[in-house]
Order: C-alpha cells, then sequence, then structure tokens
C-alpha cells in the first residue's frame, strides 16, 4: 500500500515541476505539443501500470486498488495546486487553464483505467 501511495506521490510532484517551469509550451493550444502530450500519456501511463503490477506480482483484483492508490494523492494534492495556480503554475497562462483541468482529468483517468488492465488475464500457476 505505501509502494502505491508513494508512487502517486513522485509522479505528482514530477508531473508538478514539469508544468510549473514548461507548463506553458506544453498546454498552448497552438502548439501540437499540448496534442501530442494527451496522446503520448496513454501509453505511458498504461505501460508503467502494467509493467509495476507484473513486477509487483498483482492479481487482477488487486490492480483497481493499486491505481486508485497511485491516483489518489495526486488528485488531492492538485486540489491545492489548483487552487493556487498562479503560485504553483506561473507560467500558465490564466487562458490556458482550462486545457491544463482537461490535462488533468485525462491523466487521473488513464491511471484509474489502468488498474482495471489485464482483468481477463489468468493468473500465473504457483
Amino acid at each position: 500500500m505505501r509502494f502505491w501511495i508513494s508512487l502517486g506521490f513522485l509522479l505528482w510532484l514530477a508531473a508538478t515541476i514539469v508544468f510549473r517551469f514548461w507548463g506553458g509550451p506544453l498546454i498552448d493550444p497552438g502548439q501540437p505539443l499540448i496534442w501530442l502530450s494527451f496522446i503520448v500519456i496513454v501509453p505511458l501511463i498504461l505501460l508503467t501500470l502494467r509493467a509495476l503490477f507484473r513486477a509487483r506480482k498483482l492479481s487482477s483484483s488487486e490492480r483497481p486498488r493499486a491505481a486508485m492508490l497511485v491516483a489518489i494523492p495526486g488528485m488531492l494534492l492538485d486540489l491545492f495546486s489548483v487552487a493556487f495556480h498562479d503560485l504553483v503554475f506561473p507560467g500558465l497562462p490564466q487562458a490556458h487553464l482550462h486545457l491544463f483541468f482537461v490535462w488533468l482529468l485525462w491523466a487521473y483517468s488513464l491511471i484509474l483505467l489502468g488498474g482495471l488492465l489485464g482483468q481477463n488475464e489468468r493468473q500465473p500457476q504457483s
């Protein structure tokens, strides 16, 4: 349990640092980088979760809980980072905040859906 919560915190911290320093160009709707980030994050999250689930030998019934534990720290911390976006993300223009919120929702949705990966996979025989 601690592993997944810690992972969620570290992912939130890494994403927050990226958006703090490079958020303006990443969330500019006039640049293709925003749309590329929406596409690239799909395999990045899903493959990372799949690899971690296998490495930690999680059964398919344990995966949704693990994904939830990864998502929750960031979701809770983003309540504050978004509320104080002027301080946390000074490079994000006010006009682009809606895309940032959409990006956050997209990322957390992918993490939660990633917990459903392999629900039909057969469990390894011991």
